[in-house]
């Protein structure tokens, strides 16, 4: 194998994809040891990735439509550094290409045919881009986790105080909302969820998402209390969160796979998308997902997107995820955990 000193990965925009995006880091630097390690990537991937031990600079890039100056600026700057290898982890991307004649490793052929996409784990298709160059990358050598600073874990610890937590209980923290509503379980079900688990197990529970979900969330109320952080966490606080987390349980979003990364113990919910692409990594069977064949799920990635039209409310696929099975099993990992 080649060695490299000043490699470009070029990583994707969304909390989802970053946080998967982040498996190829030890495993490239533990095969090129001296080699600098930059990542270049949008403004929240910059926030993941801060304090991250493998990379030695990030690049954080706002994305306009179009051939902008603002694009052809970053080009010039990053044909500047010189890279002799980049490293291109999205798959529809030519942007790599502006970047000069060095070797480029890209996503495989066969990683980018629909099957692929739906059975194999968007991690897998990631790190088979360096697998395939010779370098080794075993699921128990990785390491995705999110540093957050001694600051913000004492942060969230003043956040805690403020609203009354008990720090002798264990927590539990449900990211019930999504940048896409067909990936949602409904709001109220994840309370009546939280409610059952809290009289059981005597958690503290914790709802987290961001800014754009305080208003899914509302004031709805509820017989037993919870801890509201919708919205009010920045991520690497919630990664912090998730350092003393219980266990965690949402959909297929960002917030909920940062517990992933972070070695919390995890449970998934799936409906509109494939399970096999995203469910917790290194715990494979804690997911939920829709076993009644519709017609039309998995829609993600697939050709039938939004075949259902539901637009207003849980789409059929999620309803399908009875909150019997859902509760079962959360009783099952916790009860484990005991």
């Amino acid at each position: 194998m080649k060695n490299f000193s000043n490699i470009l990965i070029v990583g994707h925009r969304n909390i989802g994809d970053i946080l998967h995006n982040m498996a190829v880091l030890k495993p490239l630097k533990t095969a090129h040891p001296q080699a600098r390690l930059s990542f270049l990537t949008s403004p929240v991937g910059q926030e993941l990735l801060k304090n991250n031990p493998y990379l030695s600079e990030i690049f954080a890039f706002q994305k306009k439509a179009g051939l902008s100056l603002d694009r052809i600026a970053w080009i010039r700057k990053l044909r500047q550094k010189k890279f002799d290898l980049i490293i291109n982890l999205k798959s529809g991307s030519f942007f790599p290409y502006f970047l000069g004649f060095q070797k480029k490793w890209n996503i495989l052929p066969k990683d980018k045919k629909l099957r692929s996409k739906r059975t194999t784990h968007a991690i897998d298709i990631y790190l088979n881009v360096i697998r395939q160059q010779g370098v080794a990358a075993l699921k128990k050598d990785l390491d995705m986790r999110v540093y957050p600073a001694d600051q913000e874990r004492q942060t969230l610890k003043d956040l805690l105080a403020r609203e009354g937590h008990d720090f002798k209980k264990q927590i539990l923290v449900f990211a019930p909302f999504s940048n896409w509503h067909a990936k949602e379980w409904g709001i109220e079900r994840f309370l009546k969820l939280s409610d059952q688990l809290k009289r059981q197990f005597n958690t503290q529970n914790i709802f987290v998402g961001g800014r754009e979900d305080c208003q899914k969330i509302g004031h709805t109320p509820f017989p037993s209390p919870f801890i509201n952080f919708v919205g009010k966490l920045t991520l690497r606080q919630l990664a912090a969160l998730y350092e003393q987390t219980r266990l965690a349980i949402g959909g297929d979003s960002g917030p909920f796979h940062l517990a992933v990364n972070q070695g919390t113990p995890a449970l998934a919910l799936f409906g509109a998308t494939a399970y096999q692409r995203a469910r917790p990594y290194f715990s494979p069977d804690h997911y939920m997902s829709c076993e009644k064949n519709l017609g039309c799920n998995p829609c993600i990635p697939g050709p039938h997107y939004m075949a259902c039209r539901v637009y207003d409310r849980t789409t059929p696929c999620m309803e399908a995820l009875s909150f019997e099975s859902v509760y079962k099993k959360a009783q099952h990992l916790l009860s484990a955990r005991s």
